[in-house]
């Protein structure tokens, strides 16, 4: 089984899951200027979890992508939905300016189920609209499984892999986007003196070359990435955390324990995703009463590269009523 998440290219290191966009679609600076943002810290589970929350309204539980990432990729194209929504994002254990647990034996799928929970109850919220985006999506899945009850909505963004030979296909997908010039910088890269110590710019850039198969357009890699500010002590982090984690998806299938699920559920997916579709599928087909989305020219970052598109879909599904 090869290893897939964290951008970093499965046969060097690992590859990011978690992850173009049309000028004509861009969400406007105006929408979004006075979206009220906070910040805090609090301990959930013995770790100190940061927090950060934007909007007012029905909460919405954001799970970033990983594992061993953090959130801030998401931030700008969720200040549209925190015009209606309070919109809360964390870090999850382990990741960015989350605490790096003492007992590294921390770091699993049950414990990150268990901080969701602590986050919820921290926030003092009845019931959340739950979101995921890739591996985040997974996540939602089996916090889901065991706690549907405290859930309004559930909505996966580009879920990573639903079994793990989905993850080699996901893969081979990737790796035949992947042009020969990034192959090759990303190993000169990896073997530098700067990654090996690392320093936040040659991880950012191997970050970078990894996961750029997973938008349409490559070049836009820069822009989707603009708003992680990498540094040394996240770095490790995330390769410590993708590291520990990568073995729970050597043998799995998301599927097992899913018809606890009683929640409404929408399953949203680019149309050229490197997940394959009938993975996408397998997890609607797995939820009672789920719908798919397929949202065209896009790859792994809809909400990225086809925000209006993005933005209508996740607005029709929580108001049904919504007319277009």
């Amino acid at each position: 089984m090869k290893k897939l998440f964290l951008t970093l290219s499965v046969s060097f290191l690992t590859m990011l899951i978690i992850s173009c966009g049309e000028s004509a679609e861009t969400i406007s600076e105006k929408e979004t200027a006075n979206i009220e943002i906070t910040e805090e810290t609090a301990t959930i589970n013995g770790v100190n979890h940061f927090i950060r929350k934007m909007g007012k309204g029905e909460p919405m539980l954001v799970l970033h992508g990983g594992p061993g990432l953090f959130h801030d990729y998401l931030i700008p194209h969720f200040k549209k939905l925190a015009a209606n929504y309070q919109v809360i994002f964390y870090d999850q254990r382990g990741c960015g300016k989350t605490d790096f647990p003492a007992d590294t034996s921390t770091i699993s799928m049950d414990n990150y189920i268990e901080d969701v929970e602590g986050i919820r109850k921290y926030l003092k919220l009845d019931k959340v609209i739950l979101v995921g985006h890739s591996f985040g999506a997974i996540l939602a899945v089996n916090y889901a499984k065991k706690y549907s009850s405290n859930i309004s909505k559930l909505i996966l963004v580009s879920p990573g892999p639903a079994t793990s030979e989905y993850f080699d296909q996901s893969f081979n997908n990737m790796q035949s986007k992947r042009k020969d010039e990034d192959t090759k910088a990303l190993i000169e890269t990896m073997m530098s003196e700067e990654f090996s110590k690392r320093d936040p710019v040659a991880f950012k850039k191997t970050v970078l070359l990894g996961d750029k198969v997973n938008l349409i357009d490559q070049e836009k890699i820069e822009d989707l990435y603009a708003p992680m500010n990498f540094d040394t002590n996240n770095s490790q982090k995330m390769l410590l955390v993708n590291s520990i984690m990568e073995k729970t998806f050597f043998d799995y299938d998301l599927t097992e324990g899913i018809d606890a699920i009683s929640t409404p559920t929408l399953v949203v997916i680019g149309d050229l995703d490197n997940v394959p579709f009938a993975s996408a599928q397998l997890i609607v087909e797995s939820i009672k009463g789920a719908r798919l989305e397929v949202i065209k020219k896009s790859c792994h970052y809809p909400f990225y590269e086809t925000p209006k598109k993005f933005n209508k879909v996740i607005d029709n599904f929580l108001n049904p009523e919504y007319q277009y």
